[in-house]
């Protein structure tokens, strides 16, 4: 049995919990809507390195005091940078939950910004940008967003360059923290064993001194521009050819994302999937094959990912393209429907049983949403999708005007998807 509660404060600052009667832990965390969107152009990758300053100190603990004082309560304690949100987060027994989210909040509140541990910590984010290149199955991403959305916030790296990284001063990331660490961009979110009433207090206590709204603010998230369709390939000597292969998707609050969920799942989702049977199973040309289907506030993002031997691409391009051009022009068959609409039952049903997955959920849901969507309307919007729902998406989407590619590694002759 679980009970949700939410608490607005006067400040804006809103308040969650679901407390759960049969566990030990709570997992808190403190949401921003604060991510790489909200960068200026000279800004590029102040919210990530933002995300990893705090940790080097605060007002109240050195960096090694913040290490020591997690230590103590043997927390698990974390924090990522996304396109349109933060979070720092945490998860500790119950009776641990008051030293945690202060110290989550000393890091959102009152975090130190020193020059040193700035130039400490820059060079730590300059590394993890090599590091993308080294990992071509990630850079592939960043090269595939960059592609999708030229030119725009939405598709630069969340990292940023090394260039943008290096001019970033103390001065620009308390700026950042000014103009979007304020009440009404946080979200306090908690699930276990916890107490609403005692983590409002809390809350309200320990954010007190967030920053007022400043005037100079954005008050809404850039609209992702207008998609065409891009091919952007890097040489480089790898083993194999990434590939990463899409379109724009669908916003948080479009219902035709249900579609495209189940239409991910059809063609990438499990071994009987489409691409799957085709590309790896039939004629064994990639290890592994998935898909990304991710939505956002005003926009989303559809692709598929793999990797294979330099001499298979092209063929791997052109099973793609036909698979694509399949399901916009035939539709998708009565079992794939019935069978994708079951494992997105399952998905869903299976998240529900981590307390985690569950914190992640009620905030989002708050950030994206402005309301606590109930499971069984998910559940329903998933099963109300139809076979001609799963086929118009498909149509909408998999268009020769708006299809992008992405590769990187010895590409003999220039890739292109044929639709």
């Amino acid at each position: 049995m679980t009970q949700f509660q939410k608490t607005t404060l006067d400040s804006g600052l809103r308040v969650l919990s679901q407390r759960h009667h049969d566990v030990h832990s709570v997992n808190v965390g403190v949401w921003i809507h604060a991510g790489a969107v909200y960068e200026n152009d000279d800004e590029r990758g102040l919210a990530h390195l933002l995300e990893h300053l705090v940790f080097k100190g605060t007002q109240k603990r050195s960096m090694t005091q913040i290490a020591r004082a997690m230590d103590d309560i043997g927390g698990q304690m974390n924090a990522f940078t996304e396109r349109e949100l933060v979070c720092y987060h945490v998860k500790v027994l119950s009776d641990h939950l008051p030293r945690a989210l202060e110290l989550l909040c000393d890091f959102v509140a009152r975090p130190t910004l020193a020059q040193d541990q700035l130039d400490l910590e820059r060079g730590v984010v300059l590394e993890e940008i090599k590091g993308v290149e080294d990992e071509p199955e990630e850079w592939v991403s960043d090269l595939f967003a960059e592609t999708l959305w030229p030119n725009s916030r939405w598709g630069r790296p969340i990292l940023g360059t090394a260039e943008s990284v290096s001019k970033l001063s103390t001065d620009d990331l308390r700026r950042f923290m000014c103009n979007h660490y304020t009440p009404r961009d946080v979200v306090v979110a908690a699930t276990g064993d916890v107490d609403h009433a005692k983590l409002v207090k809390l809350s309200q206590k320990l954010l007190n001194d967030l920053p007022t709204t400043s005037s100079t603010r954005s008050a809404s998230i850039p609209a992702a521009p207008k998609v065409c369709a891009n091919n952007a390939q890097i040489e480089r000597e790898t083993e194999q050819v990434h590939l990463c292969i899409g379109t724009q998707g669908f916003a948080v609050d479009d219902d035709r994302r249900y579609a495209s969920f189940l239409l991910d799942s059809i063609l990438t989702g499990g071994y009987s999937s489409r691409l799957f049977q085709e590309i790896r199973e039939k004629r064994g040309l990639c290890y592994s094959i998935g898909g990304t289907s991710v939505s956002y506030r005003t926009t989303g993002m559809w692709a598929v990912e793999t990797s294979c031997a330099p001499k298979s691409a092209r063929k791997v391009v052109e099973i793609i393209s036909r698979e694509l051009r399949r399901v916009r022009d035939k539709g998708v068959t009565k079992s794939e429907w019935k069978r994708a609409q079951e494992m997105a039952r399952i998905n869903v049903l299976l998240a529900e049983e981590s307390v985690g997955a569950q914190m992640n959920r009620i905030a989002r849901n708050e950030l994206y949403l402005g309301r606590q969507k109930p499971l069984q309307e998910t559940l329903r919007d998933l099963q109300n999708v139809s076979i001609d729902d799963v086929q118009a998406v498909a149509n909408e989407m998999f268009q020769a005007e708006t299809i992008n590619l992405a590769a990187i590694g010895p590409l003999e002759k220039p890739l292109c998807v044929e639709l």
